[in-house]
């Protein structure tokens, strides 16, 4: 009998959810060896037992019978079947007369014996029915006073069975009945049904299974004789010794249909040793209608009983799937019930029974309906669909599909899938709005967006082969001669095809721009973005369209939506926020467009035109007009980025200018906009210098030392900066930033960096990183011999004394003290220090007299009238607090100015 092929749970049922999984779907045709071809005698049959149709493959098998005596599995095979239509007395009856017709039959003769063993298997089927273990039970109790209302669980009662799956039998063939007590019956009914079950089948167990082992040792190369022989032993209750003679039946002929279906069934209660081979993969391959389960199987059987006409037996092909997952996992998933519903409506329809089909038909609606309102997934919507179209309610499909469109939960892929579909077989006004949900909640998938376009072409029957060809040739004209005059003509005709082709508009929108038209501009781009605002370019071409409209309000609206789109980029969104700045500070609102600026600056520090708005907007705040006093530079600056005839030498001059205003704006409390002059100078300048590099590391520790690192280093990736800005360079740079916040470790791990890196040392690096790296041991105060050999490295690698830095003077000067060589030491701070000295050479200059012992109260009075310096990093602010402390201060006037 047809069985599943898959390896069962005895212990459970699966979830609703999970049965559909347990299924083959698969259209991909299987392969079996013996379909269609003149050995396979038993396809025919094997397609009526497979939709439960005993009668007919009786009568096949009868005929077949007479055809091929000599053919074992066809007669085992009319055995089993004669099983099922309970008619194995009249095929005993049968087999003696053919045995007549045939004498020479082996064939005939076993089959004989296995009939008669399925016979006596299935009277004792009967006999455990008719006594069951509770009316037993209850026919010994029902005199007791005081029963107990606890009943024995059921699975108490069939822990000890052994349970076969698709059987003849309904009790296994290895089940050994409990002793229980017997019912009285009078020895005339006794007699009666001991002379009835004698004349069918005189033999009894014991007979048959000698019969059968003298017939397996009398013919040990036929594995028939072997097969029955373990038929025989599992009547008997000797499942082992049975299981045994299978696996050598099994080696005899590993093609037997008798012996794959007893192996394969034993094989899923996990009876088989697991060494053994696949059996059910081995069954499976003699012909796919041995086995339940599999979707396609059904379906084509379906369709060839349909085609000969056979309509119940083509309603059974679909029944037996519904019926195997029932019996399976409990119940039928609800896209199976459909299929059965629409396969049962076709057969009416075709058997004229028009009543039952609309009964059908009206039942699928309802299950779809609700199907629908609380689907597994969306997965099989999809499925349900596909089985309404194919079976004619298109209906009742493209609610379905439509429900895929316009859900949330539904896939990509299966959006995808199912918006080509609906567009190519039925477009409509209803699919066109369904389509637009999908593209709102895919976030602007572009196969949706050429979904939507190719509907709504067809709603209005326009050609679309001649369509696209004719936008193919405006994308190519735009991108190879943008000037070409027949642009303007060719989108005027496609826009008259269809007005609602979002590229289309946009192309309109640009040349009427470009030509100042600005309201007809303004109608297609507005147009454009209604149509399809998940075009992130195409609705900031809409935004600098509004700017430069002067439509400032519109502009920034477009832009903060815009912002809200999940798909947007982080190169979009910087866009974003600069086209709300740019709109904001053309209103006048500078602090807006500062703080909106910065947005774009923090994903994007290095971007010219980002640098330019916030240097704008920080020009024109209330309360910086020290700012606004040096406007001058920032103009040039802004003149040399756009290359209107900036020589060389004119660029070095501006990088000087900014250094100077930068330096200025540290000292009065500006580090952000400094940090932002130190990037404008980097990005103009050809060449890197010792005055830069000083003025980005100053900037940078008065700013924030590790969000100006992270920056200085995006720029390195980027590439962006000069020839010269290589890692050799950064390493130094950032090892100075990181001395200005005075945070040694982090200075001398990247000062170690650097060192690795000396191929890549240059004139301006190589004496930095000495001077770092004396400065990070003087201010430990360790192995000062070894700073002071540092400091002279760095002073012997400049051209001449004149280029040298004061602070690396005033500190070489400070570690000859700390040696004990006071009066050189000295000599060497006081040439080198002025009363524009920086706060490290005052500092190291205090530091110095203080060793020497030459820090009288003549000396801090003069040193408090040098001390005029703001600091503008940690590590000035730490020096200033110290001097303060060590010199004190008698000049009222110019408090100290702590940093916070």
């Amino acid at each position: 009998m047809p069985l599943s092929t898959k390896s069962l749970n005895i212990k459970g049922l699966k979830h609703r959810q999970n049965i559909v999984l347990g299924i083959n779907f698969s259209l991909k045709k299987r392969s079996y060896k013996l379909k269609n071809t003149p050995e396979n005698y038993l396809n025919s049959a094997n397609k009526y037992i497979f939709v439960q149709d005993f009668d007919k493959a009786e009568a096949i098998l009868r005929q077949l019978t007479r055809q091929h005596p000599d053919d074992y599995e066809i007669l085992f095979r009319r055995v089993e079947v004669s099983s099922k239509r309970d008619t194995l007395p009249e095929l005993i009856h049968e087999f003696k007369k053919l045995c007549k017709d045939f004498p020479l039959s082996k064939a005939i003769e076993f089959a004989n014996i296995l009939a008669k063993i399925r016979l006596l298997n299935q009277n004792d089927t009967k006999k455990d029915k008719f006594n069951p273990p509770v009316k037993q039970a209850f026919e010994v109790s029902k005199n007791i006073d005081n029963v107990s209302n606890n009943r024995m669980p059921l699975v108490s009662i069939l822990s000890n069975k052994k349970i076969r799956i698709n059987r003849t039998l309904d009790i296994p063939d290895d089940y050994i009945a409990e002793e229980n007590p017997h019912f009285e019956m009078s020895p005339q009914e006794a007699e009666t049904k001991k002379d009835k079950l004698n004349s069918i089948n005189p033999d009894s167990k014991e007979d048959l299974l000698a019969k059968t082992i003298l017939l397996q040792e009398k013919h040990p190369e036929n594995y028939a004789a072997w097969y029955i022989a373990g038929c025989a032993l599992e009547c008997n209750g000797k499942l082992s010794e049975a299981i045994e003679k299978w696996d050598h039946a099994f080696k005899l002929n590993s093609k037997s249909t008798s012996i794959l279906t007893t192996l394969t069934e034993l094989q899923q209660l996990g009876v088989i040793p697991e060494n053994s081979p696949d059996y059910s993969e081995i069954f499976e391959s003699l012909d796919k209608y041995l086995v339940h389960g599999h979707f396609e199987t059904h379906t084509s059987l379906y369709n060839e009983f349909i085609n000969s006409g056979d309509h119940k037996n083509a309603i059974g092909a679909l029944k037996t799937l519904a019926d195997w997952l029932q019996k399976q996992y409990g119940e039928v998933p609800i896209e199976v019930e459909i299929l059965c519903l629409l396969g049962a409506m076709q057969a009416y329809k075709l058997g004229k029974n028009q009543p039952a089909a609309e009964a059908c038909r009206s039942e699928v609606e309802n299950l779809v309906i609700a199907c629908k309102k609380s689907p597994r997934d969306m997965n099989q919507i999809s499925f349900i669909a596909q089985l309404c179209e194919e079976y004619g309610l298109k209906s009742v499909a493209r609610i379905c599909y439509f429900a895929i469109l316009i859900s949330k939960d539904a896939s990509l892929d299966l959006i995808i899938q199912t918006a080509s579909h609906c567009v190519s077989s039925n477009p409509s006004d209803g699919l066109l709005e369904c389509l637009k949900v999908a593209y709102k909640n895919t976030h602007g998938s572009a196969e949706v967006r050429f979904c939507l376009l190719l509907c709504g072409l067809k709603i209005e029957k326009v050609d679309i082969s001649e369509y696209m060809l004719k936008k193919n040739k405006i994308r190519e004209l735009i991108t190879n001669d943008a000037g070409n005059p027949t642009i303007f003509p060719i989108l005027e005709e496609l826009f008259a095809f269809y007005n609602f082709d979002p590229e289309v508009n946009y192309y309109l929108g640009e040349i009427h721009s470009k030509n100042s038209q600005f309201p007809e501009a303004k109608k297609y781009f507005k147009s454009m973005f209604s149509i399809d605002y998940f075009n992130t370019d195409g609705t900031l071409r809409y935004i600098f369209f509004l700017l430069k409209s002067h439509d400032y309000n519109t502009a920034r609206e477009v832009a903060q939506e815009a912002l809200t789109l999940a798909t947007i980029t982080e190169q979009q969104a910087n866009e974003m926020h600069w086209s709300i700045a740019a709109a904001f500070y053309s209103e006048g609102g500078f602090e807006k467009t500062h703080n909106e600026i910065l947005k774009s600056l923090e994903n994007d520090p290095w971007n010219h035109s980002y640098l330019v708005l916030y240097l704008r907007a920080n020009l024109n705040i209330d309360g910086n007009e020290f700012l606004k006093e040096k406007e001058i530079i920032i103009k040039e600056f802004e003149e040399s980025l756009l290359g209107l005839d900036v020589t060389l030498l004119h660029k070095n001059g501006i990088v000087e200018k900014l250094i100077a205003h930068g330096n200025e704006c540290l000292r009065s409390g500006f580090s952000e906009y400094a940090w932002v002059l130190a990037k404008c100078a980097i990005l103009i300048s050809e060449n890197i210098n010792e005055p830069l590099l000083n003025f980005l590391a100053r900037a940078g520790a008065g700013y924030n030392a590790r969000t100006a690192v992270q920056q200085i280093l995006l720029l390195l990736r980027q590439k962006n900066g000069p020839k010269e800005f290589h890692f050799g360079t950064l390493s130094t740079c950032i090892a100075q930033i990181y001395s200005f916040s005075g945070d040694w470790p982090l200075v001398d791990e990247w000062l170690s960096i650097s060192k690795n890196n000396r191929a890549l040392f240059n004139k301006v690096t190589k004496p930095k990183l000495f001077e770092l790296e004396a400065l990070s041991i003087a201010m430990k105060g360790s192995d000062l011999k070894r700073a002071q050999n540092l400091l002279e490295a760095a002073m012997d690698a400049y051209d001449n004394i004149h280029k040298v830095p004061l602070d690396t003077k005033v500190l070489h000067g400070y570690i000859l003290v700390a040696q004990g060589q006071f009066s050189a030491g000295i000599e060497k701070m006081q040439n080198n220090i002025s009363t524009n000295a920086s706060v490290q050479s005052l500092y190291f200059l205090v530091k110095g007299l203080e060793r020497a012992g030459q820090l009288n109260n003549t000396t801090k009075e003069t040193l408090s009238h040098l001390f005029q310096i703001y600091p503008t990093n940690t590590f000035e602010q730490r020096m200033i607090e110290e001097i303060f402390y060590t010199v004190g201060t008698k000049n009222p006037t110019s408090p100290v100015g702590l940093a916070c």
